[in-house]
């Protein structure tokens, strides 16, 4: 009896697991060839993804990025506000950094530049100079929304990306800290000093409660791509000035670039606001640090620009906070 009984139990559970195979065995049949292969491009995407992030010389960033990211540089007549727009558009540290751009590029016509951390493409810029006096064109990379707006209604003749760069060899996306003064906080002509202070969420600044108490902020994703993504889709091997002023990851893009061989970037201004930049990894990729003040300057050994930057610290011009490296001391010489 108990052999009989065990006997049914058997049949009744193999006919509910058969029974639970057709609604699959019918979804199955019901495939269509192309949503199989969609199915099965899915499944390749996941075991792509397993294996880690994409690169940035991967060709589908490569095609992502160029598709997606990136706008041609300008014909359009240039839409400036005015030499003097801004009380201090040309303030801060402006122009001390203009005055070591001008000694190591015043004679070089045609270069190629890339400023990130580029605001409206006017304010503060250190490559608008470049591109109207001697002719350059480059890559403004401006990861705020309503400062991109800005920067391309100003038809620069360079390439432009509202995007940021990232801190890691990879693409990624990131919460980006948008800045906006409050009204009657300051003077509105300094308003766009405010909005350069966005940041990628995270990221430690100095001053950073009483920005808080002066600005309104509000929270977007934004798209990051390695700085060598941009210059691959451009066909860019050689880049004659790197600007960089993004809130903080300065040493982490830097670290990232020079690991690359198959770009060579000559000349290097970034800022350093909590002086916490990596001076070591730099001399230990070949750069020469000939200026420092609130923002360093650097060029890569063996460069011809090395040439005017030793010559400025052995006759340097009359101007304040400026301090100069040698080559062969890397002794700084404070100019008075």
């Amino acid at each position: 009896m108990k052999h009989h009984i065990l006997v049914r139990v058997l049949c009744l559970l193999l006919l509910v697991v058969l029974l639970s195979c057709v609604p699959l065995l019918m979804l199955e049949a019901k495939v269509s060839p192309s949503g199989r292969r969609f199915l099965q491009s899915r499944e390749q995407e996941v075991w792509a993804r397993l294996e880690g992030p994409l690169e940035a010389d991967d060709s589908q960033v490569l095609l992502i990025l160029k598709q997606n990211f990136l706008a041609p540089p300008s014909s359009l007549p240039y839409n400036f506000s005015g030499p003097m727009r801004q009380i201090g558009s040309r303030d801060f540290s402006w122009p001390w950094i203009h005055e070591q751009l001008l000694r190591l590029f015043g004679k070089q016509r045609g270069g190629f530049f890339v400023e990130a951390g580029a605001l409206d493409g006017e304010y503060l810029s250190n490559t608008l100079w470049l591109e109207r006096r001697l002719g350059w064109t480059g890559l403004l990379v401006e990861p705020d929304e309503e400062s991109y707006k800005m920067l391309v209604s100003k038809h620069r003749r360079a390439w432009t990306s509202n995007t940021c760069l990232s801190k890691e060899s990879f693409p990624r996306r990131t919460i980006l800290v948008s800045r906006r003064v409050l009204k009657g906080a300051t003077h509105e002509d300094f308003w766009w000093a405010f909005r350069g202070q966005t940041h990628e969420m995270g990221v430690d600044f100095p001053n950073k409660e009483s920005l808080d108490l002066m600005t309104d902020s509000w929270y977007s994703k934004v798209q990051c791509f390695p700085l060598l993504s941009y210059l691959l889709v451009l066909n860019i091997t050689t880049v004659d000035l790197l600007s960089l002023d993004v809130q903080g990851t300065e040493n982490a893009i830097l670290h990232t670039l020079l690991a690359s061989s198959q770009v060579s970037v000559r000349v290097i201004v970034v800022e350093d606001e909590k002086k916490t930049f990596d001076h070591a990894f730099m001399a230990s990729h070949g750069y020469v640090l000939v200026a420092s003040d609130f923002d360093h300057v650097y060029v890569k050994k063996g460069d011809p620009a090395l040439n005017s930057a030793v010559t400025a610290a052995v006759t340097p011009t009359a101007v304040n906070h400026i301090s100069f490296v040698t080559a062969t001391t890397t002794t700084a010489q404070t100019a008075n």
